[in-house]
């Protein structure tokens, strides 16, 4: 277990086997404020062999829980930084190719499996902000995934993205996706080079109050 300290709210990060999914478990959530009102992302990596020795299956077969709430991008790094040195990633298939990390000024249609996934961004106000859902004519929320990045000179000039200590993550709905989905949504947004390193405080390690 991890807790991190940034703009004033703590995070917690855990890894730990999850005896009712058969699968090890990553899980970040916010601190702050009263329980269930803090930001919630998870990652489930399955065990093939449940009753025996751990043995994790390929990464394609990864789920992402996203439950809700807001997360700095900062923060969302220290997680996907811990999961990328466990090891625990098998055999992930990872493409960062300009093929699949370039989004054009279009509709983005992505496919994993028999699910499909758009990926759209624009300029909003005073920010830009890059979004993912899934395109499921039967669903009946509005779940999604919406990364902002503020603009430095909304009202002026071409858009200049703000320090990364700026960016959030904020998850609309409670939803899960395929973690290869979710994982090149994050590498076609650090593609694009909007990312910019922080000016700001840096998380750090806390201790639980």
């Amino acid at each position: 277990m991890e807790i991190w300290s940034y703009d004033g709210k703590l995070y917690e990060i855990i890894s730990m086997y999850s005896l009712p999914d058969d699968a090890w478990h990553y899980e970040l959530t916010g601190l702050t404020g009263p329980p269930g009102t803090g930001p919630y992302l998870a990652i489930d990596i399955p065990d093939t062999t449940p009753d025996g020795a751990l043995t994790l299956r390929p990464a394609q077969h990864v789920k992402v829980h996203a439950g809700g709430g807001v997360v700095p991008w900062l923060i969302l790094k220290q997680l996907i930084d811990q999961v990328d040195s466990s090891g625990d990633l098998v055999d992930e298939e990872r493409d960062s190719s300009a093929e699949a990390t370039v989004l054009p000024l279009t509709l983005n249609a992505w496919s994993h499996g028999n699910q499909r996934f758009e990926v759209n961004h624009f300029h909003n106000d005073d920010a830009w902000n890059y979004e993912l859902y899934e395109v499921d004519p039967d669903a009946t929320e509005n779940n999604y995934l919406d990364v902002r990045i503020p603009d430095a000179s909304p009202n002026s000039g071409p858009f200049i993205p703000m320090p990364g200590d700026y960016v959030t993550l904020t998850m609309h709905g409670r939803w899960t996706l395929p973690w290869p989905v979710f994982r090149r949504f994050l590498d076609a947004i650090q593609a694009a080079g909007d990312i910019v390193p922080p000016t700001g405080d840096k998380p750090i390690p806390a201790d639980r109050p």
